[in-house]
């Protein structure tokens, strides 16, 4: 249990890289923003490998120089790896969306 909530924890701030390079992407911040996510999503992802191996043979390292837009689909797809392991059944997060007529349930 205690494996689970910390990878869900650690997905839980992948999604909040991705939001902080997506905001460097977009608002052409100071290199040194883009290089700490690239760093971020390294350690992440080794502290990931670690609790689940099989991650090293999907995802790999990304240079300290890469670009905010890589660091961001990079930091979303190691996040999605683990969504069916945190769905709603086993304790995951529900959000709601408005769209259209009605309300769409997604889960992440």
């Amino acid at each position: 249990m205690e494996r689970d909530k910390e990878i869900e924890k650690l997905v839980n701030v992948l999604r909040r890289v991705a939001r902080s390079a997506n905001y460097a992407a977009f608002n052409k911040v100071e290199p040194d923003a883009a290089q700490f996510c690239a760093a971020q999503y390294n350690r992440l992802l080794a502290r990931l490998t670690q609790l689940e191996p099989a991650v090293a043979q999907a995802f790999a390292p990304l240079a300290d120089s890469a670009p905010p837009e890589i660091t961001r689909i990079a930091a979303r797809e190691l996040a999605a790896y683990f969504e069916d392991e945190s769905s709603p059944e086993c304790g995951g997060r529900r959000h709601r969306r408005r769209r259209g007529f009605g309300t769409v349930r997604v889960a992440w």
